[in-house]
């Protein structure tokens, strides 16, 4: 439903936000384990914040997708009902899909 990819979404948003952070023992290199890098080797402080950066911006076109698509979907007047059922009349008639659920079951 709507509210699950909202929710899958944010959990994204806030992963990415994490990741901008670098809390340390993490496994990313994000602004602050990039200037604890920095006081022991400078081109590695530098690389991270690089890596940072990155971070960042992918979190922030995250949060502009989410935001456009969601300003899109409330504009044009379509409901989950209504894409839920163009998705499954589309899958129904395509039959790599049809022998693909049916070999599922």
């Amino acid at each position: 439903s709507n509210q699950q990819t909202l929710f899958i979404s944010s959990g994204i948003n806030a992963e990415y936000g994490i990741g901008a952070l670098g809390v340390g023992g993490g496994g990313v290199a994000g602004w602050i384990t990039a200037f604890k890098t920095m006081e022991e080797n400078k081109a590695l402080g530098v690389l991270g914040i690089i890596v940072s950066l990155a971070w960042c911006a992918n979190c922030l076109i995250a949060v502009y997708l989410i935001m456009q698509i969601h300003k899109t979907y409330r504009t044009t007047g379509q409901s989950m009902e209504k894409a839920s059922g163009e998705f499954a009349a589309s899958a129904g008639s395509n039959r790599n899909v049809a022998q693909a659920v049916l070999r599922s079951l």
